[in-house]
């Protein structure tokens, strides 16, 4: 008989853990961060320390909650949902959506001064990499979906006596087409999955409830390309930041940089690694060699030598650095300048300031423009969502708001 906790995430946005028990297996979604506990507690010099702490706060996940776990599986690398590997307190599979992306992430914490350096695994913790629409050994399938973090998926669970949905993090709309979303994540989204396979009947369904609550403008990937297009076509030169993982933000920026004959340069290595990996590309970007320091598939170039008219895209944490550089190399090419930056999710978890970064742009001249598109559907849409799917048990997660929520859902 399928037993379902929701053991962090109920009242929370991030710090997802769901267990499931299905007789003899115990299988754990997701295992995030809960960064709205952090920021409480630490900041600037205050630091963790070690991982006791954060378990006691319930920042965390706790070690019993993982009693008779075999196998993790998680949804998307945004810390939120992936967390830290190394509180694993015992042997476990871990599944990834991808082992190259979370080796790389692995890699930058490891030697990183901060608590981030606790987010790589231990050595008993062993990974596999989930591929999309394949049933697994647990009888747990990922299904691709729409988000700020590339690959994510939904979860499948196909119990002994029920059907389970984990959305994990998603939305509707992307910034791909739905012809691009098929090449770029191996097959279409989860609705147009369960459109497709009408025999698949979903019992309970574990859905991510983000923006219930939220006050903010429900602005759509649709919404922010007319935006950001409308941007890029009279200026000669664009900045954009990103998250490492928006992949799908990242192609559209290509495909705006093909679009209006653009020149487009990485300034970002995380972005660069994930864009390396696709054969077929709607351009083929320009590397600045001084902000990706190994080798590459893709043509370098220095900051001096960059041509006009042209996108860069470089990553939060690098645009201020950028900014200095470039008015160094070539002031007169930011008085050309503007700039977009598209908050990244989960905020909490990069840790910007973004009144300090939109001060430099200002001192630099440079006219700055923050648009945000959700990584997460909005609540309007929750009446298509649920047509679509038919559960017979809902459970929001990744929430505030639950009982709006349900007050929505029971209008319906």
């Amino acid at each position: 008989m399928v037993k379902i906790e929701i053991l962090n995430g109920s009242n929370s946005i991030g710090g997802n853990f769901v267990r499931i028990e299905d007789g003899d297996k115990t299988l754990i979604f997701d295992q995030g961060i809960r960064f709205d506990i952090m920021t409480r507690y630490y900041k600037g010099f205050i630091m963790p320390q070690g991982i006791t702490e954060l378990r006691d706060l319930g920042i965390l996940p706790r070690p019993e909650w993982y009693s008779g776990v075999s196998d993790i599986y998680i949804t998307h690398m945004h810390l939120d949902h992936l967390g830290a590997l190394s509180n694993i307190p015992g042997e476990a599979i871990v599944h990834v959506p991808s082992i190259s992306i979370y080796e790389d992430l692995e890699e930058r914490c490891r030697g990183s001064p901060t608590w981030l350096a606790l987010i790589p695994r231990k050595y008993y913790v062993n990974l596999v990499e989930e591929s999309p629409f394949e049933v697994d050994k647990n009888d747990v399938m990922p299904v691709p979906v729409s988000h700020s973090a590339h690959p994510a998926y939904a979860l499948l669970y196909f119990g002994s006596d029920e059907t389970v949905l984990y959305t994990g993090d998603f939305r509707i709309d992307s910034f791909l087409s739905p012809e691009d979303f098929q090449k770029v994540k191996g097959g279409g989204d989860l609705l147009e999955y369960l459109q497709e396979n009408e025999d698949i009947k979903i019992d309970t369904l574990i859905i991510e409830a983000t923006n219930f609550g939220s006050s903010r403008p429900p602005i759509s990937p649709g919404d922010a390309s007319k935006i950001i297009r409308r941007i890029i076509s009279n200026n000669t030169l664009t900045i954009a930041t990103l998250h490492g993982l928006d992949l799908e933000y990242a192609y559209f920026l290509l495909q705006v940089s093909a679009e209006f004959n653009l020149n487009c340069y990485l300034a970002t290595s995380q972005t660069t690694k994930s864009l390396e990996k696709f054969s077929k590309l709607p351009l083929r970007p320009k590397i600045i060699e001084e902000y990706v320091p190994y080798i590459t598939l893709f043509e370098v170039t220095a900051l001096p030598d960059i041509e006009e008219p042209a996108i860069i895209l470089s990553s939060y944490r690098d645009v201020i650095t950028l900014l200095r550089d470039l008015k160094m190399s070539n002031e007169q090419i930011l008085t050309e300048a503007v700039a977009i930056t598209s908050e990244p999710e989960p905020q909490k978890e990069e840790a910007l300031e973004y009144g300090v970064i939109a001060n430099w742009f200002s001192r630099m001249g440079v006219q700055h423009y923050r648009i945000r598109a959700s990584g997460h559907y909005y609540p309007y849409e929750v009446k298509n969502i649920l047509t679509r799917i038919k559960p017979k048990k809902i459970i929001p997660i990744h929430t505030e708001n639950s009982r709006l929520f349900f007050e929505i859902v029971n209008r319906l």
